[in-house]
């Protein structure tokens, strides 16, 4: 071999063991940086008609942030919370799972448990998304309302979560500073907050993103807006001045601030240049509940029958969409019913679809029907549809199925269910049970099947569901004293009288 080929050859050699790929430490942080990001944002109690993409007229609602989120990416026309309340509509998307299995059907706390042993709140056994992410090496928030069980043991920092900043309860003022009966925490220490809470979440929410730009994240953002007590900002109002109702032109305001703050969280990710490679979800908890005599938050279902509480349409069927510029197609509405469970497996499926969850999920991933044809085109592949299914409810006095074109419903203090044809009949109201004795049947047997193989509720506030151990509850002097904040800060905080249930 000649000099010049031998120096040749070993020029090549040296040149390569500098620039080819590594299989060590290196290259798995640039995969890890290649993970998209994850951003599950919950609005609470906002009504079908509630959003500007929905293009309900005349009901003054003002969301451009989240109208761009669904023209930029594809949104549900059938998207369905798993409960018409708060809390056990969240244990079922957080898990990718039906709460019924393990027993989180009514809202956490209530005296009446099954037995002495039950702690309301989602069990070790389920794994929830914050948990499932860290393995998959994301770094995890949650920021806003946690409505999973008071215990130490279901806090976010003890579930997967390494960041929180919140309230655990089913409700808070949000002007905190004033507030006697709510608690915000940051990680677990009492923290003073003179911010309009709304814009409290989107403050760190943002510092959150700006703080792991080099890293994978899970930002869980669940807001408590537009939930009561019925509290906007002055300035917000004023957008709203030409609405005469009252609780309305209040709702459609903390709607609005809402709105903003998703948009500080959508210009951080541009900022950082982050959007591309982020999905996005926005849903709501459940339903809205519009004006009944005193009650009700203003928010409005239209044309959905129904209200938060119940299985009609207007307290299950919500906002519901799905953001990935890099991935999902633009502006494209699917019809198919999808539900809250679909969340987890279809971010689990994002991240990496080798990876089998703990726990055999509920849901279905949805990217295959979402997902852009090419890397350049906008539209998804029209042709595809998930395999037909069931989706089911069971919320103590009340329980439904529906399929693609079927819904069956019992309501409780009503013998025979009702049964309508959705594909024709969104609005429910034209009850076809006599017309078609067939499909009611074949969709009682179902629900039956169904029911049959989930557990009963563990805890309930009705006596009924709840079962024998009934657990002492403080008298509601106590339990403030409890709540107040002993803060070392020089600030002055002036309480309120307690406004809200922490049942809803």
């Amino acid at each position: 071999m000649s000099k010049l080929l031998r120096l040749c050859l070993l020029s090549a050699t040296f040149i390569a063991m500098f620039v080819a790929p590594s299989h060590g430490k290196d290259n798995s942080k640039t995969n890890a940086a290649n993970k998209p990001n994850i951003i599950v944002i919950l609005a609470d109690d906002l009504g079908y008609a509630d959003v500007g993409y929905h293009g309900i007229k005349d009901i003054g609602v003002v969301t451009p942030n989240i109208d761009r989120l669904a023209t930029n990416g594809t949104y549900f026309s059938n998207g369905y919370a798993m409960a018409p309340v708060c809390g056990p509509s969240r244990a079922g998307l957080l898990t990718g799972r039906y709460q019924n299995r393990f027993g989180f059907e009514d809202n956490p706390g209530g005296a009446f448990r099954q037995n002495s042993t039950v702690k309301p709140g989602i069990p070790a056994s389920e794994v929830n998304l914050g948990e499932q992410l860290k393995k998959q090496g994301y770094v995890t928030a949650w920021i806003g309302k946690d409505h999973q069980g008071k215990e130490d043991e279901f806090h976010p920092n003890n579930r997967g979560f390494d960041h929180f900043f919140g309230f655990i309860n089913g409700a808070a003022s949000y002007y905190a500073e004033k507030s006697k009966v709510q608690i915000l925490q940051k990680n677990k220490q009492p923290v003073l907050e003179k911010e309009y809470l709304t814009d409290a979440f989107a403050r760190e929410a943002v510092a959150f993103i700006q703080n792991n730009t080099q890293q994978p994240f899970f930002l869980y953002l669940p807001f408590n807006a537009v939930h009561g007590p019925l509290q906007a900002k002055p300035d917000d109002l004023k957008r709203f001045a030409d609405i005469k109702e009252e609780k309305r032109r209040i709702m459609l305001a903390m709607n609005y601030a809402m709105d903003r703050a998703i948009g500080e969280v959508y210009s951080t990710l541009e900022q950082n240049q982050l959007l591309e490679n982020t999905l996005i979800v926005f849903y709501s908890d459940n339903g809205g509940k519009p004006i009944k005599g005193t009650a009700g938050n203003a928010s409005l279902n239209t044309p959905l029958n129904g209200t938060k509480g119940t299985l009609m349409e207007g307290g299950i069927r919500v906002p519901f969409l799905m953001h990935w510029p890099e991935k999902i197609a633009k502006n494209k509405q699917v019809d198919f019913p999808v539900a809250a469970i679909d969340i987890f497996p279809t971010v689990l499926a994002a991240v990496d679809d080798e990876v089998k969850p703990t726990n055999t999920l509920d849901g279905i991933n949805l990217l295959p029907y979402l997902t852009k044809t090419t890397d350049t085109a906008n539209t998804a592949n029209t042709s595809k549809t998930p395999k037909a299914r069931y989706l089911y409810w069971r919320f103590l006095y009340q329980w439904a199925i529906r399929d693609e074109e079927w819904k069956l419903v019992k309501l409780k203090g009503v013998k025979q269910p009702k049964l309508y044809h959705l594909a024709t009949d969104m609005s429910e109201k034209k009850d076809v049970y006599q017309q078609y004795p067939l499909v009611a049947k074949k969709l009682t047997q179902q629900y039956q099947t169904w029911s049959a193989s989930m557990i009963k509720p563990q805890w309930s506030w009705q006596k009924r569901f709840g079962g024998p151990h009934i657990v002492a509850q403080p008298d509601k002097k106590k339990r403030n004293k409890a709540r107040s904040i002993k803060s070392t800060s020089t600030t002055k905080t002036t309480y309120i009288k307690k406004t809200t249930n922490t049942a809803d």
